[in-house]
């Protein structure tokens, strides 16, 4: 793993990978998700899912299925590799860089559960309700792990410099 790190977390693999999570964060996944999508929930039951997928129209339902099983598949492959690449190259840290991995299983552990509330709406299955739920809560508990390590790294790699 140290070696495909070292090899691939370069500033230009860095900075692709940068402008691909603007280009999700700013143009597609806003366009393409509906107006208030689960996946953007901090937490939420079986019960509060169905009620949100319930108040989607057909149309709505229809697309964000696309949208789960394309786009928001590959979004999670770029952050991922993103946040582990950066990860690495402020701390050094193989198991560290691993961390952004964790979001990625969970994102798309998330959408496998949402997709298929989506496909067996309107039954209701509580199993998948659930799963999607706890999945999004981990998946967001994880992002903040993440994030913070990237804050402190950029905050210890400034200091550094400080006193150099």
């Amino acid at each position: 793993m140290r070696e495909f790190l070292i090899r691939y977390s370069t500033n230009k693999n860095i900075s692709i990978l940068f402008v691909l999570f603007l280009i999700f964060n700013l143009w597609i996944l806003p366009r393409m998700m509906p107006a208030e999508p689960l996946d953007l929930e901090i937490y939420y039951n079986a019960e509060e899912a169905f009620d949100k997928v319930h108040g989607f129209s057909k149309e709505i339902r229809e697309s964000y299925k696309m949208v789960l099983i394309f786009w928001d598949m590959l979004y999670p492959l770029v952050y991922s590799n993103l946040f582990s690449f950066v990860i690495f190259r402020l701390w050094q840290n193989e198991k560290l860089s691993l961390l952004p991995f964790f979001i990625l299983f969970f994102d798309i552990t998330e959408n496998i559960c949402i997709f298929k509330i989506l496909v067996q709406y309107p039954e209701k299955t509580i199993f998948w309700g659930s799963m999607a739920g706890i999945s999004t809560a981990i998946k967001w508990l994880f992002s903040l792990f993440t994030i913070l390590i990237v804050m402190t790294g950029f905050i210890k790699k400034l200091f550094l410099k400080k006193r150099q």
